[in-house]
Formats: C-alpha cells, sequence, structure tokens
C-alpha cells in the first residue's frame, strides 16, 4: 500500500480544487451569475489558496504560511454557508464571514510555538464544522421544489460536518500523535472528505442552476416583457382550465377586458418610452388591485384582459376603479398633464354554458360601450346590451 505524504497529498487537493474552480466559473457561473454559484466559486477559490499555504508551509517552511491557510479554510465554509442562505432567499453579510476566519488565523499565531499548538487545529476544525453543519440545515430547512436537486448536498454537508465536529473532539480527546487519531482522522481522510464535499456541492449547484436557468426560461415564454404579466396564450391558457373549474364548482367568475384612454395620444406627445412607462404604471396598478390568484394579462397593446374569481360583476366594477385610482399615482407622466386612465368591459359567467371567447367577446363589446360613454369608466355587458356602472 503506497501511502502519500501531507506536501503530496496538499497538491493533489490544490490541483483538483484550482481545475474545479476553473470549470465552474466559466460552466456555471458566467452563465447565470447567480449569486448561490459566486458564493460556491469563493469557496472553491478559498480551499485552493487554504491548500497553496499549507504547502508553502509544509514544503518552503514558511512560517506564518499554515497560519493563514487556517484562516482561509474557515472563511471557504463560511462561503459554503453563505450560499446556501442565498438558495433560501436569505441575505448574507459577507464582512461577518472575516470575523471567525481572522479568529482562526489569531489563535492559531498565538499557540503555534507553545505547548498548546493543537488548539489551533482544534479552533479550525471546531469553525469549519459549525460553519458545513449551518449550511446543511439551511438545506434541510428548505423543503421546497427544488428539493431533489440539493438532497444530495444535504447530506454531504451534514456528513462533513459530523466529520469535521468528530475530528476536533478527537484531537482534543485522543492528540494529533495517537495512532487511533490518525487512522479515523488523518490528513488523508480529511482531505477525503473535503474532496467529496467538493465534488457533491460543484454537482448539486451545477443541476440546480440549471434548473433555475430552465425556469427563467419558461417564465420569459408566458410573461409579457414589458410588463410581467402573461402574455395572451398564456392568459387563454389558463383562463380556459379556471373559467370550466370554477363553473363546475359554482363558483362566481368576472372577466374584465381593459384598455388605456387615449393612448396614441400620449405616445405621440411624449415619446414611446412614456407610453411604455404608462402600459408598466397600469400592470403595477392591477397588482396592487387584484389578489394573487387572479389572471390578470396583456391582450395587446394597450389592452388587457383579467379573469377575477369568485367576484360577480358589481364587485368586478369596484375593482376596475381601484385600478384606475392606483393607476393614476403610479403614473411619471410629467407634472401638470392629467393622470392616464383607462376604460373596462366586465361581464361574469352566471351562464354555465358561457365560453371564454364569448365572455371575451361580451366584455370587448362592453368596453366599447365604456370608450363611447366619455371614457374612464367600467361598464357591466350582458349578451346583445350594456349598461354603465361607473
Amino acid at each position: 500500500m503506497v501511502l502519500l505524504d501531507r506536501s503530496t497529498l496538499m497538491v493533489v487537493f490544490a490541483v483538483m480544487t484550482l481545475t474545479m474552480l476553473v470549470l465552474f466559473y466559466f460552466d456555471t457561473y458566467r452563465k447565470s451569475r447567480a449569486p448561490f454559484a459566486g458564493w460556491w466559486c469563493g469557496a472553491v477559490a478559498s480551499f485552493f489558496l487554504a491548500a497553496v499555504f499549507y504547502f508553502m508551509g509544509e514544503v518552503q517552511e514558511v512560517a506564518w504560511a499554515p497560519s493563514v491557510g487556517n484562516g482561509v479554510m474557515v472563511l471557504g465554509s463560511g462561503c459554503v454557508w453563505a450560499g446556501t442562505r442565498s438558495l433560501a432567499g436569505r441575505r448574507n453579510r459577507p464582512w461577518l464571514l472575516g470575523i471567525p476566519a481572522t479568529a482562526a488565523v489569531a489563535i492559531d499565531v498565538a499557540v503555534r510555538h507553545t505547548d498548546n499548538a493543537p488548539i489551533g487545529s482544534i479552533v479550525l476544525l471546531a469553525l469549519m464544522g459549525m460553519a458545513i453543519g449551518l449550511a446543511s440545515v439551511e438545506l434541510w430547512r428548505e423543503r421546497a421544489e427544488s428539493w431533489h436537486l440539493v438532497r444530495s448536498l444535504a447530506v454531504a454537508t451534514a456528513g462533513c460536518a459530523a466529520y469535521y465536529l468528530s475530528r476536533t473532539v478527537g484531537l482534543a480527546v485522543l492528540g494529533p500523535a495517537d495512532p487511533l487519531f490518525q487512522v479515523l482522522f488523518g490528513t488523508g481522510v480529511t482531505l477525503l472528505m473535503a474532496m467529496v464535499l467538493l465534488v457533491v456541492v460543484s454537482s448539486s449547484i451545477t443541476s440546480l442552476n440549471y434548473a433555475r436557468r430552465t425556469e427563467d426560461l419558461q417564465e420569459l415564454a408566458y410573461r409579457d416583457g414589458l410588463t410581467g404579466l402573461l402574455n395572451r396564450g398564456e392568459f387563454m391558457h389558463q383562463a380556459h382550465r379556471r373559467l370550466r373549474a370554477n363553473l363546475a364548482a359554482g363558483v362566481d367568475t368576472a372577466i374584465v377586458m381593459a384598455d388605456l384612454d387615449r393612448f396614441k395620444a400620449v405616445n405621440d406627445r411624449f415619446g414611446h418610452d412614456a407610453g411604455d412607462g404608462v402600459i408598466r404604471a397600469f400592470a403595477e396598478a392591477c397588482r396592487s388591485a387584484v389578489r394573487d390568484a387572479d389572471l390578470v394579462g396583456r391582450y395587446g397593446g394597450e389592452e388587457f384582459a383579467l379573469l377575477l374569481d369568485g367576484v360577480d360583476a358589481e364587485e368586478a366594477v369596484r375593482i376596475a376603479d381601484r385600478i384606475n385610482a392606483a393607476l393614476a399615482e403610479k403614473s411619471s407622466l410629467p407634472q401638470g398633464v392629467d393622470a392616464p386612465t383607462a376604460s373596462f368591459g366586465v361581464v361574469d359567467a352566471r351562464d354555465r354554458n358561457a365560453g371564454l371567447q364569448r365572455l371575451l367577446r361580451e366584455a370587448d363589446r362592453a368596453l366599447y360601450d365604456a370608450k363611447a360613454a366619455g371614457r374612464n369608466r367600467a361598464v357591466i355587458g350582458f349578451t346583445g346590451a350594456g349598461t354603465q356602472a361607473g
């Protein structure tokens, strides 16, 4: 059996981490710029630098290098934790990661040439174990749709944390020279655990990054680029299903068609950027006035369609009034210019045989009635008739 010395193991670890850093940076991080991928780049870079410092201390006998290596290892472990927090959408304070890293360096410098030299390694292992353990806790807390992608990462971080904390106890109880300690927690085993963590985390982050990018592309496929609302095709798709379900369950459903008043005049007078701003303001007004369960889509140009759950026509008119009020507040047109308004056509699906296309046609006729009646109002439509309601 061939046993590799510590310096050779350090070289192997350094080459591995550098290779993974280059591959991960160019193949994953540069394509997404995702924060969690950035944190993982920071972790791998830290582990590579730590290996370099340890090699300098082992081979070139640079006195300060091992202590700095300890601090950089702790920093890398902190980056793993920060990355898992980023995955969960939690805020990180990067400067906090420097506190335990600095403490690891200071303590190791203070005890390295004394009889208490193992204390530096104990502190290093304890801080690494806690940081990686916290990373595992973050992952286990987030049992979300992406759980299958991070499950192996959660298990790997939990295993590594348990190992590093066990090594801390072994070092404190048995001492570094004890044969049992060398068998269970020697340099080779410790570096092997670090390599396993690197491989599992890189694989998991790459898979998760690919899944996130796929979700983003799917989101772009059914969202309007200017407003973030559903585009026409996706609105029709979802509204068909929602209407059928509501009719079967006996739930009221209101269909609303909306059109911005005198929109061409805004474009002609203030330019297309101002027109786009009004469209975005209307989308924001809709989001503030309707519930998350309701559907809002950009039907085309300055025209919009809404499906409101559990709402009759009269309540839909009140929602339309709230949208117009919110639009006046959110508009960014120059001061002194009349606030933009919208006209609305409203119908409800009391007829169990009503289809979405028929309801949209009736709402569109009511919308034209609202325009003809002076704009800036909602009109309730019925088959073949229209009644002003606001």
